[in-house]
């Protein structure tokens, strides 16, 4: 099989993945759906208690959470197609590219996902209106949710420096937020290139432990004086200033954007090393 990128193949691929995956696909749907809609009757039982705007509010947390779940947890199973000797057998054979397939299994849990999402949001919207005769709603519930979560999610770009108000770029720090999102989303990715059985759990075991010894090191930091020698090194050597902010904004979209893009290009890297007989790292 030569390693030359073909359309065609690609999409028979995809679309085969889909096919075999349909069942899991839907029961995806369903669960991103049901916790989207459970809150959201919670809050619905109670409308006085909640302004529209506090009501679109509170559904806008809970759907970047549950969102952000199902992301990472996607993400880990991005080698799902794995995790037996049989699949192994029946996914490496298929007649494709490792970098097809693997690109197959990545729209899976991304774009695919995505459209879930989507989809979920739209019976979100169309249950709330065909419930709605259920409750006793104000008025002002006839106002399309989706909308004025959107409207929500754009604010004005202000930070506070030193009891100043310091404005900055918003297209910036939501490009890091999804940066920043999308990175986490990489973590899981490359767990799920590693570990094919339990993938999740593994994956969220070794951030949690990571996360514990770092957080060591920054209190041992803090208390030798390292983090108030930087920041006054920071005040002295920089202004404050929008300009300023939005430097650091940039910079922390570079440093995410390459451990993203390093993330991916090493979950590959362990893709086209995979073999019908597994060997463990460690024991594990």
């Amino acid at each position: 099989m030569t390693m030359n990128f073909n359309f065609t193949r690609f999409m028979n691929l995809l679309k085969l993945d889909i096919a075999e995956n349909w069942k899991n696909s839907l029961f995806g749907l369903l669960g991103i759906y049901a916790a989207f809609l459970i809150p959201m009757l919670g809050w619905l039982w109670n409308p006085s208690a909640y302004s529209f705007h506090q009501f679109c509010n509170n559904m806008l947390g809970v759907v970047l959470l549950v969102t952000s779940f199902f992301f990472i947890f996607y993400a880990s199973r991005i080698m799902i197609c794995m995790n037996s000797k049989e699949k192994r057998i029946s996914y490496l054979l298929l007649p494709a590219t490792m970098f097809e397939k693997f690109l197959s299994r990545f729209v899976i849990v991304t774009v695919f996902l995505s459209i879930q999402v989507f989809v979920a949001l739209l019976a979100l919207e169309l249950s709330r209106y065909l419930l709605q005769p259920l409750f006793r709603l104000p008025a002002e519930f006839n106002q399309s949710m989706l909308a004025e979560m959107a409207e929500m999610m754009t604010f004005a770009g202000r930070a506070s420096v030193n009891n100043e108000c310091v404005y900055y770029n918003t297209t910036l720090m939501q490009l890091l937020g999804f940066i920043f999102l999308l990175w986490n989303h990489s973590l899981f990715v490359l767990g799920g290139s590693r570990w094919y059985k339990h993938p999740f759990m593994k994956t969220l075991g070794v951030i949690i432990a990571v996360n514990l010894i770092g957080g060591v090191i920054f209190a041992r930091l803090v208390e030798a004086g390292m983090m108030e020698r930087f920041f006054q090194w920071m005040s002295e050597n920089f202004e404050e200033t929008s300009a300023t902010v939005n430097g650091l904004i940039t910079a922390g979209i570079l440093f995410f954007g390459s451990l993203t893009i390093f993330n991916w290009w090493l979950s590959y890297w362990l893709f086209t090393r995979s073999q019908v007989i597994r060997r463990k790292w460690l024991g594990v």
